[in-house]
């Protein structure tokens, strides 16, 4: 179930890890910025969590749109799923999934003892199939579809399946920009599950939040582990969503995933329309593809018939592109990708100050991300242990410099 790490990677193909680019794991190139809370964010840290997470609730309350008591927070959106699952999964229920899908649904229920039916991804078959079932885990949009069902047609399917619970995952919700939240704070069986891994950046944060009606938040507060998210977590993810700063990276990450599906199409490519922060590319090569791109130091998720590529910088994009044989239009952000030895710099130049530098030297680290801050630049700064400071500085100069940029 769990992907290879960038050192499991670069070992099997004798790579630098620092020249290694996850194009697998739906999550934006560059982290957020934390801004003054990470500064206050450890005060706290002698103390255990306030496991009512107040703020935290408030805080997605005003984002998503409802009240912090219908609001559930938990580790992430996989916290969530496996709450879900232990409040409403028993030894012998079902629960109904689609399929393809992330697997973690199938694993939370059979957790609990609960027997799981796979569907393929279609809104009747899937209401059919979850008539005697307990939970309907949905995924919208889709992952590695990419596909979105409309959220009328979801309230729909809830409204005819009254005893079934409908779990749905919206982990892309920003880049798709439709969701049923609304509906989830007035139905029984309805619940909007979210992440701030994805758009918003945190990843390593673990925080996600669910929506649902004050009866059901409840439920679900009370099978909730007592404090599931560190203090300082919760306190940056309160912050990320009291002042959300996700639009512009959204708005870039769709323009270039379209850009990236026009190339791909050109090329000759099956490549769907998809609403999320990645491109989905049909072809019965994809596992041969996969590993050919793999063994270049670029993994994507390869599937039986597809390859579901995330959506990166416009450079670090080009790297794919041109892999495949593809000779890439201009994108019209400024951007670059460097390799020295041990050192890898991503950078666009009109970013919004997102940036993560591991070179093993924390006064360069802050510098990278303070010039960040300051240029509203995003920088991915990677390098092994063993690089030398000409190493690292060169190709940060030489990426800044094709960005357009300078130190």
């Amino acid at each position: 179930m769990w992907a290879p790490t960038v050192r499991d990677v670069a070992a099997r193909h004798g790579l630098s890890p620092a020249h290694v680019l996850r194009f697998d794991a739906n999550l934006p190139a560059f982290p957020a910025p934390l801004g003054s809370a990470a500064e206050t964010a450890l005060a706290d840290r002698g103390e255990y969590p306030d496991g009512g997470y107040r703020e935290l609730r408030a805080a997605a309350a005003a984002y998503a749109g409802g009240e912090p008591d219908e609001i559930v927070v938990d580790a992430g959106a996989d916290g969530l799923i496996a709450l879900v699952a232990r409040t409403y999964l028993t030894q012998g229920s079902i629960a109904v999934t689609e399929t393809p899908t992330y697997p973690l649904y199938a694993v939370a229920s059979g957790i609990e003892g609960a027997g799981v039916l796979a569907v393929p991804r279609e809104l009747d078959a899937l209401a059919a199939s979850a008539r005697d079932a307990r939970v309907l885990w949905l995924c919208n949009p889709g992952n590695p579809s990419g596909e979105l069902w409309p959220p009328a047609e979801i309230v729909r399917l809830a409204d005819g399946a009254p005893d079934t619970l409908v779990a749905v995952d919206e982990a892309y919700f920003e880049y798709a920009g439709q969701t049923i939240a609304e509906a989830a704070r007035r139905l029984p069986n309805l619940v909007c599950i979210r992440t701030l891994s994805k758009a918003f950046g945190l990843a390593g944060l673990r925080v996600g939040y669910a929506i649902a009606s004050r009866e059901v938040a409840a439920e679900l507060g009370r099978r909730r582990s007592p404090a599931p998210i560190a203090t300082a977590a919760a306190t940056l993810a309160a912050g990320a969503l009291r002042e959300p700063r996700v639009e512009g990276e959204v708005a870039a990450t769709l323009a270039e995933r379209e850009r990236l599906r026009g190339a791909l199409a050109a090329a000759g490519y099956h490549v769907p329309e998809v609403h999320a922060n990645f491109v989905v590319v049909r072809t019965p090569e994809a596992a041969a593809l996969a590993a050919e791109l793999e063994g270049r130091g670029l993994v994507v998720r390869g599937l039986t018939d597809s390859l579901r590529i995330t959506v990166r910088s416009p450079a670090d994009d080009d790297l794919v592109l041109r892999a495949l044989g593809i000779e890439p239009e201009p994108s019209g952000r400024p951007s670059a990708t460097v390799f020295g030895r041990g050192v890898r710099v991503s950078v666009v130049a009109e970013g919004s100050g997102r940036a993560r530098s591991a070179t093993g030297r924390d006064d360069r680290d802050r510098g990278v991300e303070a010039l960040a801050v300051e240029a509203q630049i995003d920088i991915e700064l990677v390098a092994d242990p063993g690089s030398t400071d000409a190493d690292v500085e060169g190709a940060l100069r030489e990426a800044l410099e094709q960005a357009g940029q300078s130190l």
